[in-house]
């Protein structure tokens, strides 16, 4: 493989188009166009649509490099992970929008929400690991490990302490307002940052853009889930809500970061 050090056109369509299709779908909401249960629906199937393509964009990135190479088992479990959260968007759009019921938390969606860090989890993770041994890795552990954990607690005080100590809260649902932020923070977010460090340590730190992405489309998603979460607990979250965007983002910023990878190391057969 080899660095071709540039950023293509597909890349920033990527970034400009799942943007402005996020951000359309949420002016939609906010209008309030054709009342309540279409906005509703405008949400759920925007979602889906906008999270639907940054996965496409993710498994294509990753099939395009050859069977074997390391970047192709790194980006199709993220990849995977994001169809996953399509599913659980998908189940979820069926009981709000079909079924017109409002969507329990926890629920049949949190199956698909919850499986989707084993896989993009273990997608940033092996990548984390593919740089061991190229330079020191002591101070960039330490660093995404502090800055990690300083998030999760950041988010525990300010978000999801009080739904914690409320014993109205079952024990399920106090247990996935632990899991989503741990998961986000620790799983995500940690591995991420990890690989940005490392990486910009290597020739002129070209291959830390893809992460860079990765990392803040990572932030955003812990931010989404620990407000979601908090929202729910008031008993005030509806779709169309301001987080939905930063669901939407953040998997258009790791679909960009997947697309940036692309552009940056060219697979051998596309030296043809």
């Amino acid at each position: 493989m080899r660095s071709t050090r540039s950023i293509s056109k597909r890349t920033w369509l990527v970034l400009l188009v799942g943007a402005l299709a996020a951000v359309v779908a949420q002016a939609l909401v906010v209008s309030g166009i054709g009342g309540e249960s279409t906005t509703t629906a405008v949400s759920d199937f925007g979602g889906i649509l906008v999270i639907g393509a940054a996965a496409i964009v993710t498994i294509r990135t990753a099939l395009h490099f050859g069977k074997g190479e390391a970047l192709r088992s790194q980006w199709l479990p993220i990849g995977i992970g994001i169809v996953l959260y399509v599913l659980g968007d998908v189940v979820w759009t069926y009981i709000e929008v079909i079924k017109g019921l409002e969507p329990p938390f926890p629920g049949v969606p949190d199956i698909f929400y919850m499986s989707l860090y084993l896989f993009m989890g273990y997608g940033i993770i092996s990548a984390a690991f593919a740089y061991k041994g190229l330079v020191s890795v002591r101070m960039p552990l330490i660093a995404s490990a502090v800055i990690s954990v300083a998030s999760a607690a950041g988010l525990y005080v300010v978000l999801v302490k009080d739904v914690l100590a409320d014993a109205s809260v079952g024990a399920l649902e106090k247990a996935l307002n632990i899991y989503y932020p741990l998961a986000d923070t620790l799983l995500l977010l940690m591995p991420a940052l990890f690989i940005v460090f490392v990486v910009s340590q290597l020739g002129r730190g070209a291959l830390a853009l893809p992460w860079r992405f990765v990392v803040m489309g990572v932030s955003l998603l812990a931010v989404a889930d620990a407000v979601y979460q908090w929202l729910e607990w008031q008993g005030s979250y509806k779709s169309g809500s301001i987080i939905d965007l930063g669901w939407m983002l953040g998997y258009v910023l790791i679909a960009t970061g997947a697309s940036a990878m692309r552009d940056l190391i060219a697979p051998p057969r596309a030296r043809a």
